[in-house]
């Protein structure tokens, strides 16, 4: 993933190493100021009937089966719905929107059942074909997010139902569905502008300046580099939503700042912790949260590479001398101790982690049985990354105080990312972004997948060497509570297989969490916006 796709939004899979190559993030949008300028003063806020918020955008597409970068998940948010959504950014348990749904024993089949009378702006009905079609459609025209439902029949069971069907257990499919990325289209409408269900379709010039969707708001003018307006889609079948406009300024964070602090815009988006900490109560209202992206240590499980780093005394040794607090701090208000991989909001999530707690003495002992002798440890990290370089900074700090020897190494973040990719370094900072808001996403961290072959460490079958964890009875062991996670079947024993599986990891992986990245908005008094880990706001829900 990289710093372009969401999690979901994708919200952040923004670096996984700090990206990761294309991803749960979150960084929200809006377009330009009066002369389109970034830096241009935006719309007064308080006309009547309108919402005035700023952000820092660059618009790609508006096309929900193509968009994935952060600027759009809100946008999307209000103008299309989905089979299922989250409600009180409560990631653990997907709720109705369009449907309702049923999920298999296997975890194979998802049938989604329409709840009610849905309309679209033209006043026509939501349908099971609407949905079949947009689903499809999703699948077909092999766009970013196509890979939501890889390996998944999408078929029409009835005129109120549907079902998707996956061709091995997935019981993320439910996770996945709130996503606005499939959001439902009208299927008329599409296809009278060019929309198919290949990659033919040439839908997409239509749908960057119409909205085509069930949402409480449609669009009413999109200038992709300046701003973009919603208006109320008066067919809505629910609350009518409290603005009869949203204006979606685009201008920068310093613009944002002066602007809120002015009282002429009503939201900014894009504020970071020392922005929004310039805010006074009266100014702003500013809400925080944690996000889905993990930021983490990793170190070369491969002695060939990653030598006295590749041992796994040294890791946990490491493990003990981090003070995680200091480390939440840089990242700002809304942050968290990362005590698994997992983000402490999803499901299987660890709530706390003896094994990544600061205990100084309990680390000297363990480096002293690693064998450390003063060998010096080459630390990757993004140079053009103010919190990573803080991180780093840390990181040496503690380390030293520990009587490890850390050589910080400073790339721009995408040179970083091919060193990371290459496999070959000793060892570095990174953050993964989830994709989607379940734990199934973090398979990547486990033997033979994508960040442990970065870092080295393989199953005895999937070694490409015997060197240090290569082929260790660690990552066998590891390998067996894999496979517990991916065979468990009701939301109660996937939650406790992940809680094992993370354990595990924390115990003997060459990756150690360090901080769930917080992120903000900021409102006027009485506006009552709150962030949302998916969407980043969340319009609909405004009251």
């Amino acid at each position: 993933m990289n710093a372009n796709r969401r999690i979901f939004g994708k919200f952040m899979r923004t670096v996984v190493a700090a990206c990761a190559a294309g991803a749960m993030a979150l960084s929200l949008a809006a377009c330009g100021g009066a002369e389109g300028s970034k830096n241009a003063q935006a719309s007064s806020a308080g006309d009547s009937g309108s919402l005035v918020v700023d952000s820092d955008f660059d618009l790609i597409t508006m096309d929900p089966a193509r968009s994935f970068e952060t600027a759009t998940v809100s946008i999307l948010r209000a103008t299309y719905q989905s089979a299922l959504k989250y409600v009180d950014n409560n990631m653990s348990e997907p709720q109705p929107e369009v449907c309702s749904y049923e999920i298999s024993d296997d975890n194979r089949v998802v049938t989604l059942t329409l709840n009610g009378d849905h309309y679209f702006a033209d006043g026509k009905k939501v349908t099971v074909d609407d949905i079949v079609y947009s689903y499809q459609r999703v699948q077909g025209i092999k766009g970013n997010p196509s890979f939501y439902l890889d390996g998944v029949t999408v078929a029409k069971k009835d005129d109120r139902s549907l079902t998707l069907t996956s061709e091995s257990p997935n019981p993320a499919i439910p996770y996945i569905l709130p996503s606005v990325n499939l959001g439902i289209v009208e299927k008329s409408v599409v296809e009278a502008n060019g929309g198919t269900t290949d990659e033919k379709d040439g839908a997409e010039k239509y749908l960057n300046q119409h909205s085509a969707g069930s949402g409480p708001y449609q669009f009413d003018t999109v200038a992709m580099d300046s701003k973009v307006t919603l208006k109320r889609n008066d067919k809505f079948k629910g609350d009518k939503p409290k603005y009869d406009k949203i204006i979606i300024n685009n201008v920068d964070s310093a613009t944002e700042l002066t602007n809120i602090k002015a009282g002429t815009t009503d939201i900014a988006l894009d504020l970071n912790s020392d922005e929004a900490a310039k805010l006074s109560s009266s100014e702003a209202e500013v809400s925080a949260g944690p996000s889905g992206s993990t930021t983490f240590l990793w170190f070369n499980a491969d002695s060939q590479y990653g030598n006295i780093a590749s041992n796994v005394d040294f890791v946990n040794a490491v493990r003990h001398a981090i003070n995680y607090p200091k480390y939440v701090s840089v990242y700002g208000k809304g942050s968290e101790q990362a005590y698994g991989v997992v983000p402490n909001q999803f499901l299987g999530a660890l709530k706390s982690s003896d094994d990544n707690k600061y205990d100084l003495d309990k680390a000297k002992e363990l480096l002293k049985q690693s064998g450390y002798n003063n060998e010096e440890i080459q630390f990757l990290y993004s140079s053009d990354d103010d919190s990573a370089t803080q991180i780093a900074q840390l990181f040496q700090a503690d380390m030293k105080a520990l009587g490890v020897n850390i050589k910080l190494v400073g790339q721009p973040t995408t040179t970083r990312l091919d060193t990371f990719r290459s496999g070959k370094f000793q060892s570095g900072l990174s953050t993964w972004g989830a994709d989607y808001p379940d734990p199934s996403d973090y398979f990547v961290f486990t033997p033979d997948q994508n960040i442990s072959k970065r870092a080295g460490w393989y199953t005895t079958e999937g070694a490409q060497s015997s060197n240090g964890w290569n082929g260790s009875e660690s990552a066998d062991k590891i390998q067996s509570l894999v496979e517990a996670a991916r065979k468990a079947t009701s939301e109660e024993d996937r939650a406790k297989t992940w809680q094992d599986l993370q354990e595990g990891l924390n115990q003997s992986s060459p990756f150690i969490p360090l901080v769930v990245q917080g992120a903000n908005i900021a409102s006027r008094p009485g506006i009552g916006a709150k962030y949302d880990m998916l969407n980043n706001i969340d319009y609909t829900v405004l009251k």
